[in-house]
């Protein structure tokens, strides 16, 4: 209390901590929400290049920033899926979050949309700097950190979210990459004519 600037630096970093463990908190609170089946899903007919869009535009200004450009491929003409837009938003400005996050300057993200049969694959596809391969399997768990992510901030839930979500609309999650060339994550969901 007698040193001002001190003060004000561990007032800081207390601050920091507190949204860093309300953050998990609620990433928590939700993750179990979505296990239980708790999580209501407002299913609607949805165009899959505009819940990409939707999502680049959140975060185009963070990735102009970060020196990353950010490319949208997917047509107009896709077939609409169900889903709860809000959701799949989320899973999406998730996946293009921490391709910012682990992609250096200079880089590229891609996302695209395409029919695979029955579904629309969508694809978050960056030139980061890749997962190793023993890693793979277990992003999707709930508190993972790949290696390349230790050192960073985050829950580690923000991939457990995704995969409940996804699978929640009857989708599948996965991801590839080579470790220094990049990452692609890809989601399915299917096509409203499959549904009905």
């Amino acid at each position: 209390m007698d040193d001002p600037p001190a003060a004000r630096l561990f007032l800081q970093r207390t601050e920091t901590e507190v949204d860093a463990l309300t953050l998990m908190i609620q990433e928590l609170v939700e993750l179990s929400r979505i296990e239980s089946g708790k999580v209501p899903l407002h299913l609607l007919p949805t165009s899959p290049v505009e819940l990409l869009k939707t999502a680049m535009d959140r975060l185009r200004l963070q990735a102009e920033r970060a020196g990353l450009t950010i490319k949208l491929l997917g047509g107009d003409d896709l077939p609409d899926v169900l889903s709860d837009r809000r959701r799949i938003e989320q899973v999406i400005v998730n996946l293009l979050h921490n391709a910012i996050k682990f992609t250096p300057p200079g880089g590229k993200i891609t996302l695209d949309a395409e029919l695979k049969k029955n579904f629309v694959q969508f694809s978050v596809i960056d030139t980061g700097i890749g997962i190793p391969i023993d890693d793979i399997q277990r992003i999707f768990e709930r508190f993972f950190k790949s290696d390349r992510a230790r050192s960073e901030a985050g829950t580690g839930l923000g991939l457990a979210i995704a995969r409940h979500l996804v699978e929640a609309h009857s989708g599948q999650i996965w991801a590839e990459s080579t470790q220094g060339e990049g990452s692609a994550f890809y989601f399915t969901l299917p096509i409203i004519e499959l549904l009905q």
